[in-house]
């Protein structure tokens, strides 16, 4: 009984082995599986970031801040919270805030100054002028080009001022010359400013 028991023991552990190796091989020739084992494939992961990038002149083009950020082996960055200040002759102008982001990977460029950033969950962006007028730009998903400080949708978005309620789906902004273009179904209404 006990020769058996010792012939059994082994030959269970090889038959549990062989079953193993052939799950796995089946799972990794499944996309949908493969998919979930590439997404593991990362090599940096860091916790409350605060990243200063400046423009060729030395002066600070913008700053990015994240709760964390993931950095993959095909050079996409996944942020959690980020928050994005752009800075206009050296002052702070401009706020973007979400509840996550990516930063694309862009095989023509090393710098991470160049590269497109997706913001997406409750994107505001938001904005003090000299006279202390506040500007707020509402959507769930916007594009950033930090460097050449320009913003687009093509969901829905909302701008409020103190004088001015807009909607659309869709809108293009360059923030250097503060142009605002929407895209379609424009709704709003403007109330003049009292002295």
């Amino acid at each position: 009984m006990q020769r058996i028991m010792l012939l059994l023991i082994p030959g269970a552990i090889a038959i549990a082995i062989f079953i193993a190796i052939s799950t796995y091989d089946k799972a990794s020739q499944n996309p949908a599986v493969s998919a979930n084992l590439k997404a593991l494939d990362y090599n940096a992961y860091s916790e409350r970031i605060n990243t200063v990038l400046y423009n060729s002149n030395g002066v600070i083009n913008y700053t990015l801040r994240a709760e964390s950020q993931i950095h993959f082996i095909d050079d996409l960055t996944e942020l959690e919270k980020p928050f994005i200040r752009l800075f206009q002759q050296g002052e702070s102008r401009w706020n973007i805030v979400a509840n996550s982001g990516r930063i694309l990977a862009d095989l023509r460029e090393d710098d991470l100054k160049n590269r497109m950033i997706e913001l997406t969950g409750d994107v505001e962006v938001f904005s003090l002028d000299k006279y202390g007028n506040r500007t707020v730009m509402s959507t769930d998903f916007l594009e950033v080009d930090p460097q050449n400080e320009t913003l687009q949708t093509d969901r829905p978005v909302t701008l409020v001022t103190s004088n001015l309620q807009q909607s659309s789906i869709g809108m293009f902004a360059d923030l250097k010359t503060e142009k605002i273009v929407f895209h379609r179904d424009i709704q709003g209404h403007y109330e003049q400013a009292t002295n």
